[in-house]
């Protein structure tokens, strides 16, 4: 390494010795931040990695009718609904769900969930026709086709369930990044502040560099790679926080949630680039501005 390139880097990495309560402030604080913004960003991909596997399983549900809300579907209403379904241009598959095999696939999807499980009976759950389409988009077609069909109930839509689900995660991600910035933010300040500081301390050697005839640019490096340096290891904390804390929380997601994948270490392997990318920029552009507006050089 060059005597130059050396110089600046000793240089960055006793400005940190200097002032250790404040270079941990700002890897904390940058830490906490990207830790935010890398989370927000895993959710985004487990969102993404649950619809692609739910697009192909999206089902309309046409629950019958049990004597409680309307009365009893016939035998031969059903036959005659099934025959009309199967029959649709628009339907790629019909699947007859029974209430004892609702009530065992209900059973077997909160299995983990006793309190649940005892409020619900074996006949409280509606039989129903799975129907898949051709295109889902088409839904408000066979709906209106079969929704005053002699013993139907209800017509359902599952992606409305998910769409609502979609939004409630949407909120959480934007909540997240809303925090994310707000943190990056204040690590921005904190940064510029310890800079300022670590520049003043320096005051005389940052003179007499001056004087020497050093360039503007050479005198700011070592400072500038100091912000750098903080933001880097804040960086290496919240990868090291998501490496370890993504595939821990969704291997228990997953023994307790059957029905959907879930992300894991390669998405948490994945997010590091930005993490790094924000982390160093955030850090570069406070240096360099707290050292314009702070530091007559």
């Amino acid at each position: 390494m060059p005597a130059r390139w050396r110089y600046i880097l000793q240089e960055a990495v006793v400005g940190l010795r200097r002032n250790l309560l404040m270079t941990a402030a700002v890897i904390l604080s940058v830490a906490v931040s990207l830790t935010l913004l890398g989370a927000s960003l895993l959710l985004r991909d487990q969102v993404q990695l649950a619809t692609d596997e739910w697009s192909g399983k999206i089902e309309v549900s046409i629950f019958l009718c049990d004597g409680r809300q309307c009365p009893d579907i016939s035998s031969e209403q059903q036959a005659g609904l099934e025959e009309a379904l199967r029959g649709d241009p628009l339907v790629a598959d019909v699947f007859y769900e029974s209430k004892a095999d609702a009530y065992e696939r209900f059973k077997e999807r909160f299995k983990n969930q006793e309190e649940l499980l005892a409020t619900v009976t074996p006949d409280a759950l509606p039989a129903s026709f799975r129907v898949k389409l051709e295109d889902p988009e088409q839904f408000a077609v066979v709906a209106s086709r079969f929704d005053a069909w002699p013993g139907v109930e209800e017509i359902i839509d599952q992606r409305e369930v998910l769409q609502e689900v979609f939004r409630v995660i949407d909120l959480v991600q934007l909540g997240a990044i809303v925090i994310a910035v707000i943190q990056l933010i204040a690590a921005s300040v904190l940064i510029a502040n310890t800079i300022r500081v670590a520049a003043f301390a320096r005051r005389d050697q940052v003179a007499i560099m001056k004087l020497v005839g050093a360039s503007n640019w050479y005198i700011r490096l070592p400072f500038v790679l100091e912000g750098v340096l903080g933001g880097l290891v804040g960086a290496v904390v919240a990868w090291s926080l998501l490496l370890i804390g993504v595939p821990w929380v969704t291997s228990r997601l997953a023994e307790r949630i059957s029905f959907t994948p879930f992300i894991g270490l390669q998405e948490a392997v994945f997010v590091a680039p930005w993490l790094f990318l924000t982390g160093v920029l955030i850090a570069a552009i406070s240096s360099v501005i707290s050292l314009r507006r702070f530091l007559d050089v």
